[in-house]
């Protein structure tokens, strides 16, 4: 019996969003567009997935992610720390370690965000496999955010399952009030097809292991 292929429609709206991306150590940057590893990332929080579950988190290679910038806000630059205040006798167990497990230094980080931007997400696959996905981000068993936890979402996230990838889009840009998209980012099924290549398809969140996404920016 062949697929029931529908397309499951998100709406990422939100004061501040922040789609990792190449982050490491004390320098945590963002994509312009959400990433693959963390649409993924807020689906699993939503179906109560843990981290450390790479079988389930495998069940979401096989859809189709598609995306779509309604608004482009500007970029915040958050100055952090981390273990700052602690006292090394009494609260060791709150300050940073460093790599050879000695109680190190306050860690320093600049963390960037994105402003005021929307986006849509439709996701393509079989119906059947859509349809809890859709449940969940509306009920989600625990807390869903865009990118980082700091980036709660401004309106409901699920916008429902439409028959084709034009009318999930139609009507993600009609939310936003949008006649066309600023930008739209498929998957490229070939190599020569795309436009740019970004590692971000999650394996293993617990490891940290992910592979590359070729993509076409249009």
């Amino acid at each position: 019996m062949p697929a029931d292929i529908a397309y499951l429609a998100l709406y990422l709206d939100a004061p501040l969003q922040s789609w990792g991306y190449q982050s490491r150590f004390d320098r945590r940057t963002t994509l312009s567009h959400p990433t693959r590893s963390g649409v993924v990332g807020m689906l699993c929080a939503a179906m109560g997935i843990d981290w450390h579950d790479s079988e389930r988190l495998a069940e979401f290679a096989s859809l189709d992610m598609t995306t779509c910038t309604l608004q482009q806000g500007g970029r915040l630059t958050d100055f952090h720390t981390v273990g700052g205040g602690w006292d090394k006798k009494h609260n060791p167990q709150s300050i940073t370690r460093t790599a050879d497990g000695k109680t190190g230094n306050t860690v320093i980080t600049r963390r960037e965000y994105l402003q005021n931007s929307r986006f849509g997400v439709v996701l393509r696959g079989d119906r059947g496999q859509l349809a809890p996905i859709a449940e969940a981000l509306r009920n989600p068993q625990w807390g869903i955010w865009l990118g980082r936890k700091p980036c709660i979402p401004a309106s409901p996230v699920c916008q429902g399952i439409f028959d084709t990838e034009e009318a999930a889009l139609t009507h993600l840009g009609k939310l936003a009030g949008t006649a066309k998209p600023e930008r739209i980012v498929r998957e490229a099924s070939q190599f020569a097809d795309g436009t740019d290549t970004i590692n971000d398809i999650p394996l293993d969140f617990a490891s940290r292991t992910f592979a590359p996404r070729r993509i076409d920016v249009e």
